[in-house]
């Protein structure tokens, strides 16, 4: 009698362990763009032009940002506050900065990045030596569906089991 309602307390804990599991945790995105051909380049300097990096809220965007132009540019974002020059590089030395963007939830959306002196146009519509950070909206948590009523139907039978078991 004693195995069964261990076994059935066992059961019981472990159906109702989805339920109290937290949310994925924030990540850290490493990235790389190259300031190449007065293009943003994804990756390497052959790498996709205009990129858009999607990220979620509460990620930490760490990018490494490397100019190998013979001209000087800028890593430019209105919304994250990054106004960053990056001096003239080459193929064979690089000059290379660093940019961390904490998001939020707040941070939800599509953000271009650009060069001020490489790109025109408005901000958000920008063309020329551009990007964007797509923070994607995280999806709510999903609503309790048949998990939540085995949970409570293996909790009752749990439950009756050890009712039927004492009365013996």
């Amino acid at each position: 009698m004693k195995a069964l309602g261990l076994l059935s307390a066992a059961f019981v804990l472990l159906a109702a362990s989805p339920l109290f599991l937290g949310a994925a945790s924030a990540a850290d995105v490493n990235q790389t763009i190259v300031a190449a051909g007065f293009q943003f380049h994804l990756g390497t300097a052959t790498g996709a032009t205009a990129p858009t990096i999607t990220i979620a809220p509460g990620d930490v965007l760490r990018l490494r940002i490397e100019n190998v132009d013979a001209a000087s540019h800028t890593f430019t974002t209105d919304h994250f506050g990054i106004d960053d020059p990056i001096s003239a590089g080459s193929a064979a030395n690089p000059t290379v900065i660093f940019v961390n963007i904490t998001t939020d939830a707040g941070d939800a959306g599509t953000w271009q990045f650009w060069c001020v002196p490489h790109s025109s146009g408005p901000n958000g519509q920008r063309t020329g030596m551009v990007g964007a950070i797509r923070v994607a909206t995280s999806s709510p948590p999903p609503t309790p569906g048949f998990e939540a009523l085995a949970v409570v139907g293996a909790v009752g039978l749990a439950f009756a089991i050890l009712a039927v078991r004492k009365r013996r």
